[in-house]
């Protein structure tokens, strides 16, 4: 997954999901006014997401993402980058402060 659509993903569960999730819990538990019956609402909405996140993980999905259409990285080109972490090789001076 490119960093693009992970922030866009993590974004749109907050918005989605976290956001209005106290709200709606809120206004569940005003309306019944019961909070044994609210907790076993909002489990049994849980054990249902979890078992469709369950079925979905099995099904046979496209990928979006064309590997083909980005040029390959050649070996000319992998020996010509620089790294973006470079170890540095000078020492560090030590400090000559005395107590």
């Amino acid at each position: 997954m490119r960093p693009l659509s992970m922030a866009m993903s993590t974004v749109s569960i907050h918005i989605f999901g976290d956001v209005p999730s106290s709200p709606l819990v809120g206004v569940l538990q005003d309306h019944i006014n019961n909070w044994r019956e609210t907790s076993l609402i909002l489990t049994s909405i849980l054990f249902l997401a979890a078992g469709i996140w369950f079925v979905g993980i099995f099904l046979h999905s496209v990928d979006k993402f064309n590997e083909d259409s980005e040029p390959p990285v050649t070996a000319n080109d992998r020996a010509n980058a620089t790294p973006l972490l470079e170890e540095k090789t000078a020492e560090t001076p030590e400090c000559s402060c005395e107590p």
